[in-house]
């Protein structure tokens, strides 16, 4: 019997795609990778959580070309085993669907017809694609992380279902304080300790979401589209009664750091020095050359009077003040004529400040004030009270 050939190895530094190793998740196997699943095989891969993650592999990239051949070898001896142990023939061979793809060559779906990669996903243009996964039966792949200061460390597990234990522990205390009111003297005892269990439980819940919450944020922090990694995979030779092929099984993942995540763009690399300095020169053509709303509103301030209070707040004791402003009377300049005019004028009698309905013409009244009894004149308006009238 022939020795098997190798199928494991490590890639070249990659740059991970959107990834889904925090949690198992349900994904087509076969949505990029193949053409030729019947809908049964679909639903079945459907069905089937995994962790993974795709990757784009630049043809320009001679670290990137690296990883393109070590996955083709490692294609080449599945297949050869696959053959020598007969799970193949050598027409399995022939078509057979390889699970990297050039963008350029290799077709995908589209609906219910065949376009190359690259058409109906143009960013994947010049690279290869390729899936790493793993089945949740499998269980997760071993991933560490390079810290800053170069210290190799195990990512955390992710702490999953800490919402619904919190929540589940919160109505649990719930009930057993409905219970504890209830109760009579005869089980008030007894109600009172599933009061205290179930506040420890709670105290428990919320210690273990509250460490979840951490583990989530480094995960974060560290796995991310566009983060460099270095994986280790096994090329892995399939067949169905629908066809066969060749995947690529993540065993491990060595996350180094430093990538620029995914959809994000470093700032000194779009903003320089010179769109900085153009940027000051514009804003003091422009900005600083137009009065702002606080000059405005300052210059109204000055010409203002805050004599007459409204209101003052009993809470605060803030006083609201209605602001008067001063009129600005132009002076008239008057010819000679003018004045000849106004000289033989009588002038108007003055009258008091009384609205129009309370006006009265001038009287001529005698001495004696006995007659006057009757009328009594006007009151004479008081000045209103100020808020601040109190304070001295």
């Amino acid at each position: 019997m022939a020795t098997e050939k190798l199928t494991h190895a490590k890639t070249g530094v990659i740059q991970m795609g959107w990834p889904k190793l925090y949690e198992a998740v349900a994904f087509k196997a076969g949505k990029d990778d193949e053409k030729s699943k019947s809908g049964d095989e679909e639903k079945k891969n459907e069905s089937t959580p995994a962790y993974g993650f795709p990757a784009l592999l630049d043809k320009d990239n001679p670290d990137h070309m690296k990883t393109v051949n070590i996955l083709k070898k490692l294609s080449e001896n599945a297949e050869n085993n696959a053959i020598a142990q007969k799970r193949w023939g050598k027409k399995d061979r022939i078509v057979a669907n390889n699970g990297l793809k050039d963008a350029d060559e290799d077709e995908i779906l589209d609906g219910d017809k065949t376009v190359l990669m690259a058409d109906k996903h143009p960013n994947r243009a010049n690279h290869f694609y390729v899936n790493l996964s793993r089945s949740s039966k499998a269980g997760r792949p071993g991933i560490r992380y390079i810290d800053d200061g170069g210290i190799l460390r195990e990512l955390p597990k992710p702490i999953l279902g800490t919402k619904e234990a919190l929540e589940a522990a919160q109505n649990e205390l719930e009930d057993a304080r409905t219970t504890y009111a209830e109760s009579d003297e005869k089980k008030r005892e007894e109600a009172k300790k599933l009061v205290l269990e179930a506040k420890r439980k709670l105290e428990e819940a919320q210690e273990r979401d509250a460490k979840a919450k951490e583990v989530k944020a480094l995960w974060d922090k560290l796995v991310y589209p566009g983060q460099n990694v270095q994986a280790s995979v096994t090329a892995r030779a399939w067949k169905t009664q629908t066809g066969s092929g060749v995947s690529y099984r993540l065993d491990n993942l060595t996350i180094i750091g430093g990538g620029i995540r995914d959809g994000s763009f470093d700032y000194d690399e779009d903003f320089t020095e010179e769109d900085i300095d153009a940027l000051i020169a514009w804003r003091n053509k422009h900005v600083d050359s137009k009065p702002s709303k606080a000059d405005t509103e300052a210059a109204l301030l000055a010409d203002t009077d805050f004599d007459e209070v409204d209101d003052v707040d009993e809470d605060t004791g803030e006083i609201e003040v209605k602001p008067k402003t001063r009129r600005k009377v132009k002076p008239v300049v008057l010819d000679e004529e003018d004045e000849e005019e106004i000289e033989e004028e009588e002038p108007a009698p003055r009258t008091r400040r009384h609205s129009p309905a309370r006006r009265r013409k001038p009287v001529e009244v005698e001495d004696d004030y006995d007659d006057e009894e009757e009328e009594e004149p006007a009151p004479r308006p008081r000045r209103r009270k100020t808020a601040n009238s109190d304070l001295f």
